[in-house]
């Protein structure tokens, strides 16, 4: 089970890193596939940097419990709860605002598959 929670906390640990760095480091690219202007505001880019950096904060704790036997429950704990929010938050959009890109849609995706893993994870660990 080990190695399984291990190979978990791997990937989800980069994809939440990489993504995170991607919004935090990069906010009018990222906002500029969903057709902003560029003339995005200091506020908004700000308000990206800091989800940004708290996803790739996330993914770095993630990596790090593989790593760090003793912080594996929580890296877990994190990770299925960020991507658990992400996919809850996601398909209230669909109900309130209607289907988005296809990016999000593939973003979603993976984001479930991440989150019902993990749920998968922490429920036979108990």
């Amino acid at each position: 089970m080990k190695i399984v929670t291990n190979t978990y906390l791997f990937f989800a640990g980069i994809t939440l890193g990489v993504v995170g760095a991607y919004i935090g480091l990069t906010p009018f690219e990222y906002l500029s596939q969903f057709d902003f202007q560029s003339n995005v505001s200091a506020s908004a880019k700000s308000e990206m940097r800091g989800m940004g950096g708290t996803i790739l904060v996330c993914g770095l704790f993630s990596f790090l419990a593989i790593f760090k036997k003793e912080m594996a429950n929580s890296a877990l704990i994190i990770c299925l709860l960020v991507f658990s929010s992400f996919c809850i938050f996601r398909c209230m959009g669909i109900v309130l605002d209607g289907l988005p890109n296809q990016g999000i849609l593939i973003a979603l995706s993976l984001e479930a598959v991440f989150a019902l893993f993990g749920w998968t994870l922490w429920f036979k660990r108990r």
